[in-house]
């Protein structure tokens, strides 16, 4: 388990297993405990196009509309079958045949088929309507091809009848399985595409246990039970996202009994777990998540200087952002892959908090004491809890003559200017889509990686990766993984602040919720009780 501040830790010790109360016995739920509607606070998303959708907020509820081929299981985080009732894998591990479950529907009505998601991953895949997060395709045959604009159907995908989906990678991966839970894998129906066009998000029509009722955006996006529903059906009759700029004003709404499940605010754990009625409904527990800082390496002042970003990076107490501001709940990031994934590194990273050493590093990266530096513009987005912390960095980074002005945004605006690269310094989380190595270094750092925000761009890292992906045995495989890990944090790309600890609360009467370490929650498992 990773370890938290002593000072909460008699009181974490009670509280991790609160997600798990009620869980136990789901069956045993009383009929009036049936129905009735959650409300969750999140911020306004990006998309409810499951291909492009790249961040959390929209992923929850896509995650709650759709089913994918596997899900992950809440405890262990395996890849277990869902719309795939089962699947093969060819001795040479090229070739993937996923038998499907009949009777799985969209929820126009129409049954899925394996057709749909031939059309699908295409979409996903092909130059004209290229996701976002395309890249998660890569190892599927013909996506160099789609990517060229050279046709418009992945050749590596064939329906071998309505129920049988063949899949052919390019390469052999040995974790394709676990990704096939990510939200860019779910199918949409290529009418409704056909339809709606670019208003497809406002329209969408999952096959999931909840079916897209409206998104007020900005105010709310609602959802209802899917009563047509292949598996088992939801107690809960509605679920409602109260979209909140800020979280503040949403844990307002919380202690207002408004709201079933949000966010404790930065700066407010302490007094929760404190107080007798509030402690024993916080769900503070580890997460498979990195908080960073992002150093734009294609553009000034931090390209071709190595030197300036290892300045930063030993510039930060980042013990002080977690005792101080995020009151013990986060652990220092050691690396980019945190504990709990298979392949873990205990102390991958050579930084740790040295102001002479920083002093030193930025004299040799041709500003001593900053002097000629201009002023860093530093990107966050607002209502999070981020402007504390990094007025933490502005301050530490003063110290050894370092100028930074921040600059405050809308969750969609910052992201959009991050990846521009009209903001070179900026804040962002990244937490497991899946719980391999793989999913916290390919992303970031594949050079063709649309989540790859500072511009990273390394062949040899290209080629250890690919090369890891590769590999089937499994110690080999993490090893290779170790090795790119550590050839990055040389490269010294981001500032890695913390591993996440979650810092959510929910009402005493919702029963059934179970929060996992890549902060997944099914509601269709959810009751009221009440």
């Amino acid at each position: 388990m990773v370890k938290i501040s002593k000072k909460f830790y008699k009181a974490i010790i009670v509280v991790v297993v609160i997600a798990l109360i009620g869980s136990v016995f789901p069956g045993c739920k009383k009929e009036e405990e049936t129905g009735g509607t959650i409300r969750l606070y999140i911020h306004e998303p990006v998309s409810l196009d499951p291909p492009n959708s790249y961040e959390s907020e929209g992923i929850q509820v896509i995650r709650q509309v759709w089913d994918g081929l596997v899900e992950y299981n809440p405890e262990t985080l395996v890849a277990e079958p869902a719309i795939a009732e089962s699947w093969d894998i060819s001795d040479d591990g090229l070739v993937y045949t996923f038998h499907l479950k009949k009777g799985v529907k969209f929820h126009s009505g129409r049954e899925l088929i394996a057709d749909d998601f031939i059309y699908s991953w295409s979409r996903v895949a092909c130059a004209d309507t290229a996701s976002y997060l395309a890249y998660h395709m890569d190892p599927i045959l013909g996506y160099e091809e789609l990517q060229a604009g050279e046709g418009d159907t992945l050749k590596g995908l064939k329906a071998i009848d309505d129920y049988t989906l063949q899949v052919t990678l390019r390469y052999p991966y040995a974790d394709f399985i676990n990704t096939l839970g990510h939200v860019v894998f779910y199918p949409v129906a290529k009418e409704d595409i056909e339809k709606w066009g670019d208003q497809y998000a406002e329209h969408i029509n999952g096959t999931g246990p909840f079916k897209f009722v409206e998104w007020k955006h900005d105010q709310y996006i609602d959802l209802e039970r899917n009563d047509d529903y292949y598996g088992d059906k939801a107690s809960l009759e509605k679920v409602r996202y109260s979209i909140f700029a800020d979280e503040n004003t949403a844990y307002l709404e919380f202690q207002a009994g408004n709201l079933e499940y949000c966010q404790i605010p930065q700066g407010k754990v302490k007094s929760v777990l404190d107080d007798p009625e509030l402690g024993d409904l916080a769900i503070i527990k580890p997460l498979l998540a990195i908080y960073y800082f992002g150093l734009n390496v294609q553009n000034e002042p931090f390209k071709d200087n190595l030197a300036l970003r290892e300045a930063i990076n030993y510039a930060i107490d980042r013990q002080n952002i977690i005792d101080v501001i995020s009151e013990g709940v986060p652990t220092i990031a050691t690396g980019f892959v945190p504990k709990g994934i298979n392949g873990y590194q205990e102390n991958a990273s050579k930084y740790v908090y040295d102001v002479e050493m920083a002093k030193k590093k930025l004299e040799e990266a041709g500003y001593p004491g900053g002097e000629g530096l201009p002023t860093l513009t530093f990107g966050i987005n607002i209502g999070s809890g981020h402007e504390l912390i990094a007025e933490a960095m502005q301050a530490d980074l003063k110290e050894i003559g370092i100028e930074v002005e921040i600059q405050g945004m809308e969750w969609g605006a910052a992201l959009d200017a991050f990846k521009k690269g009209e903001i070179s310094f900026f804040r962002l989380g990244w937490i497991a889509d899946y719980p391999t190595m793989d999913n916290f270094l390919f992303p970031l750092f594949y050079s063709k990686s649309a989540d790859n925000y500072t511009g990273y761009n390394n062949p040899e890292v290209d080629e250890m990766l690919l090369d890891a992906r590769k590999t089937i045995n499994d110690e080999e495989r993490i090893e290779k993984y170790r090795a790119v890990e550590k050839k990055i944090l040389d490269d010294s790309a981001f500032v890695l602040i913390y591993f996440y600890g979650s810092r959510r609360i929910i009402q005493p009467y919702v029963k059934g919720f179970v929060l996992d370490a890549m902060e997944n929650y099914d509601l269709s498992k959810v009751w009221l009780e009440q």
